[in-house]
């Protein structure tokens, strides 16, 4: 009988259906939708022969690349985890490419990543020439994915995960490390600025890139815990309990919500483009986190 009721309460089966069904939905809509003619479209909106842009480009993704260089060599992390077999906490001390497994670290990567292409596609603009033809949709794509992740991951940061571990009484100086300020806090500055600095046209229909990389980074952490170490990185993945199905698929519908508010502050246009800085700015003052004290978390 209590063998009967433990199936009953395993939602593994709905979560990993759930999980289908949403990526198959992803699928259709690219198939279907003119959502790559709409990317290349704008995506020259994206580019810039200004040399401050450049600079503020290359500056940022200096920093970042620093931060994911920084992450290899500081040593083992200390990282809480969920073990798949019996939904038990575990702390274990990942390093080197183990590291980056959180979608914080996939944020990081993601923002990397985008800056990079940035900065190619501008100097290809700059100097004339243009080896590297899909290079400005990829910039488009990367830029809606990362600037979503990063605001939503600062903002989980600071309003659930950091709350949590001094409610739990676990230690989280190691949360404010350079590389943990840049995934959790620099990353959504960064592309928060470049939004604004290069004012780039962006589309509603953009928010599917969001339910993409989440459905993207749901896969990974699934296949990691099926297929290697046996863990999921944070808790509310784990596939069994009843709400499983509804915060797997959240995560990606949260990144997509995120791009379209952030796509809906650029609709206020030029004009107003001292509204956009003092909203995004706000936003941004709401979601970072820098310091802390002994007994919980500090304002800014």
């Amino acid at each position: 009988m209590a063998e009967a009721q433990s199936m009953d309460d395993d939602y593994t089966a709905v979560t990993i259906a759930t999980i289908v069904c949403v990526s198959i939905i992803i699928i259709a809509y690219f198939l279907l939708s003119n959502i790559g003619q709409v990317v290349s479209e704008k995506s020259g909106s994206f580019s810039n022969s200004s040399e401050l842009a450049l600079l503020y480009r290359i500056i940022c993704f200096a920093f970042c690349s620093y931060a994911i260089i920084y992450m290899f060599r500081c040593g083992p992390a200390n990282m809480h985890v969920v073990l798949l077999k019996d939904n038990e906490e575990l702390l274990i001390h990942p390093v080197g490419v183990q590291r980056f497994v959180t979608f914080s670290s996939w944020t990081l990567l993601t923002c990397t990543a985008y800056f990079l292409s940035a900065i190619i596609n501008q100097l290809q603009l700059i100097f004339e020439f243009s080896t590297i033809t899909w290079l400005p949709s990829l910039q488009t794509i990367l830029f809606c994915m990362s600037i979503s992740m990063a605001f939503l991951t600062a903002t989980v940061v600071r309003y659930i995960i950091l709350p949590d571990m001094v409610k739990n009484k676990n230690p989280h100086s190691h949360m404010f490390l350079y590389h943990e300020q840049i995934m959790h806090n620099f990353a959504a500055i960064f592309l928060g600025f470049d939004l604004l600095l290069n004012r780039p046209e962006l589309s509603a229909e953009f928010a599917i890139f969001g339910l993409l990389i989440g459905i993207v980074y749901l896969t990974f952490a699934y296949l990691l815990a099926y297929f290697g170490p046996g863990y999921f990185v944070y808790s509310f993945l784990h596939p069994q309990p009843k709400i499983a199905p509804l915060f797997a698929t959240g995560l990606a519908l949260c990144i997509a919500l995120f791009y379209l508010g952030l796509w809906l502050i650029t609709q206020l246009g030029n004009s107003l483009l001292w509204l956009q800085l003092v909203i995004i700015t706000a936003w941004l003052l709401l979601i970072v986190q820098f310091r802390i004290k002994e007994n919980g978390i500090e304002t800014n």
